[in-house]
């Protein structure tokens, strides 16, 4: 398995997760929520990117399917 796999993934779920008990626990504006979705989403980002060409332009070998290359 890869480390930074790992790491990206446990810190994408924790803001993901951090994100859901904050709009649970009280009411949001628009741009508050706005704010929590886009954190959430770039940590996702993070996963994605590093599964595709995270290895020096190589897919990580923690995905079970590469799909694409660096260019």
């Amino acid at each position: 398995m890869c480390k930074e796999f790992d790491r990206f993934r446990d810190v994408a779920r924790s803001a993901l997760l951090e994100a859901k008990r904050i709009r649970r626990s009280k009411d949001l504006s628009f741009k508050e929520d706005f704010e929590l979705t886009r954190e959430g989403l770039k940590k996702i980002e993070d996963v994605i990117q590093h599964l595709l060409v995270g290895h020096a332009g190589k897919p990580c070998p923690a995905g079970n399917r590469p799909i694409v290359s660096a260019r």
